[in-house]
């Protein structure tokens, strides 16, 4: 069974003491190392402490996956497996455990310090082979998580910064469809301008470009376009779309899917008599963004296809694309010359293109939701036709590792709180985070025990301080800042802001509204979706995000949107640690920034404290 293996002899201090090749090894041992998903890992490091030796165990050159190695004699062996950072695989935790070798006149007998068919790493299960044995170790992912869909290999990823640049790409790939466009999403307005080219115009002249008029158009050329919605109560699905579900033979079907979760809603450890006289409430929704074009191009996003979910990548106060569908020429013109303020605020938010297996989980994802809906014969079921199987994608689009993580309600799955964990768990240089929302508990408990165990991991998160300081929800913020606080006494939040000129020579200063959904973790891990930093997200809500593992790419995404916040600071050059001072340089000036005195802000980062109550009248999982 066993060709050649190496070992190390050990002094009685336990030093090297020489190597050698053992041609007759006592026990030889077969391993087989998978994921946590039960595929192969290659790469690995495997090794066996024990019977006086260090003996490496060799990978299979046909067989990935599988290493050979054996027990010199009978002893208590360490056996140690790591995989990091090498390519062809994801990365692992180091797994360490004992093995204990008996040579009895009744044979030979391996045993495991793991509990046998455990669903935890370690070895889970040990068979005899001849004179030796073979060995099944399961690994854990340092990155990924063990619930739902299986990392991929061989996917390009972009991450496209704000509308104007990220429903571009959507509307080509829509418009370049052979057979399917499938949509999921949570609100869903059909006048929602995804090409804004000619602002100044009035509605008839800009309504081609409306996501509606869009998918039409896709529908009418013979493709099959799919929408899925939340059924939100209370809220009847608009004109268009309700004509399109109940429409026959158009290749536009329309679906609406129920969050079932039910949830007490004010906080259970202060008021728990009466959430009992209350009872459970139906507060979540299905809250996942995503496009899939022919089941070969995907994008996972933070956006709606709502009016005011787009904006260009220079934010500025006086827009007149931002303005309300129905506004006239007239209306928008005011705007551009500086006269009224835009219908929405400047929006900040990413929309992630993938290609690769990645696209399949997505593709899969809509399936499942789509055909549960059919066969439970949802309201206009009865005209939509089942969502196919994913056609099966070959790696080597591109570099990136990516992961399709999902929170789902019924059945439950929570692979977003499980990695965002595992990567705060990962962090040693930097967690970097923009979000809607900075409220969940899992989130401020995970950073504080990362920065008491690496007191020099720098933290950044930049938020809404308008949701910040709300009257309620707002609460939890706080609680989540100070838990934070507490372990690392600078920690502090960040707004971004856009200041201009009116056209009376006044200084407007904005706050953006930054619907951003990011976490960047040491230049090396993102994750971009839908799921806000909320523990509703990472519980009960339908969400869906991409993580992903690329070094270039997670340093080319930082560096960029750093140099959209502070401004294209040319000292910037993606090194953490220097592009953290300028960071912080910039806040400090505008900390310090005087509007009344005729200045302007450095940039767009200004640092903040959460000013909201901190009574906890609603549980951390209601907003």
């Amino acid at each position: 069974m066993v060709g050649k293996f190496y070992s190390r002899t050990m002094s009685a201090e336990g030093a090297g003491a020489g190597e050698h090749v053992s041609p007759e090894p006592v026990a030889p041992v077969e391993i087989r190392i998978v994921t946590p998903h039960g595929e192969p890992v290659p790469g690995a490091e495997v090794v066996f402490r024990g019977g006086g030796a260090e003996c490496h165990a060799v990978e299979d050159d046909s067989t990935p996956g599988l290493y050979r190695a054996a027990l010199l004699k009978p002893d208590d062996y360490l056996l140690i497996v790591s995989r990091y950072q090498k390519p062809g695989g994801f990365d692992h935790h180091t797994l360490r455990t004992v093995l204990f070798y008996h040579d009895r006149p009744k044979g030979r007998r391996l045993l495991s310090l793991d509990p046998p068919a455990s669903e935890r790493p370690g070895v889970v299960e040990i068979q005899p082979d001849g004179a030796g044995f073979r060995l099944l170790v399961r690994l854990d992912y340092l990155w990924f998580t063990p619930i739902g869909f299986p990392p991929t290999q061989g996917n390009r990823v972009d991450v496209l910064v704000d509308g104007e640049d990220g429903w571009r790409a959507v509307v080509q790939a829509i418009e370049q469809a052979q057979t399917s466009v499938h949509v999921t999403t949570w609100i869903y307005q059909p006048t929602t301008e995804l090409l804004r080219p000619e602002p100044l115009a009035d509605p008839s002249e800009r309504e081609r470009y409306t996501v509606h008029r869009i998918l039409e158009a896709a529908a009418q050329v013979g493709v099959t376009v799919r929408l899925l919605l939340w059924d939100a109560p209370f809220l009847p699905m608009l004109g268009p779309a309700r004509r399109a579900a109940r429409s026959p033979d158009d290749n536009f079907e329309v679906l609406q899917e129920a969050n079932p979760a039910k949830r007490p809603v004010l906080e259970d450890n202060q008021w728990h008599l009466y959430n009992l006289i209350l009872g459970d409430f139906e507060i979540g929704s299905h809250h996942q963004k995503s496009v899939v074009v022919d089941g070969t191009v995907g994008f996972c996003t933070g956006m709606n296809l709502k009016e005011n979910d787009w904006d260009g990548g220079v934010h500025r106060v006086f827009n007149p694309a931002r303005c309300r569908f129905n506004r006239s020429a007239v209306f928008r013109r005011e705007v551009q010359e500086c006269r009224r303020r835009a219908d929405y605020r400047p929006r900040h938010d990413f929309i992630a293109r993938v290609e690769g297996p990645a696209v399949e989980h997505l593709q899969e994802n809509f399936r499942e939701r789509w055909n549960r809906l059919i066969e439970n014969k949802a309201k206009h079921s009865d005209r939509a036709t089942p969502a196919p199987d994913p056609e099966p994608i070959a790696p080597g689009a591109g570099p990136s590792q990516v992961q399709v993580i999902r929170t789902m309600p019924d059945p439950v799955e929570r692979g977003i709180l499980d990695t965002y964990l595992r990567a705060i768990g990962a962090a040693r240089r930097l967690i970097y985070i923009e979000d809607q929302y900075f409220r969940s508990v899992h989130i401020s408990e995970a950073i504080a025990d990362a920065v008491r165990t690496w007191p020099e991991l720098e933290v950044i998160v930049t938020t809404s301080q308008g949701q910040a300081n709300q009257r309620l929800a707002g609460s939890w913020t706080h609680e989540c800042f100070d838990r934070i606080r507490q372990r690392k006494p600078d920690f502090e939040l960040f707004a971004l802001r856009i200041a201009e000129m009116d056209a009376v020579g006044r200084l407007v200063l904005e706050e953006v509204d930054n619907h951003a959904k990011l976490m960047i973790i040491d230049d090396l891990f993102l994750s971009v979706g839908s799921c806000n930093m909320n523990d509703r997200g990472f519980e009960y809500e339908g969400e869906l995000n991409l993580a992903v593992v690329d070094a270039d790419l997670a340093r080319r995404v930082r560096l960029d949107v750093w140099r959209l916040h502070l401004e294209g600071d040319a000292r910037l050059r993606g090194e953490i640690t220097n592009d953290v001072a300028i960071w912080k340089e910039h806040a400090e000036q505008n900390r310090v920034f005087d509007r009344r005195a005729g200045q302007m802000p450095t940039s767009h980062v200004f640092p903040f404290e959460p000013r909201a109550s901190r009574l906890l009248l609603f549980g951390s999982d209601v907003f």
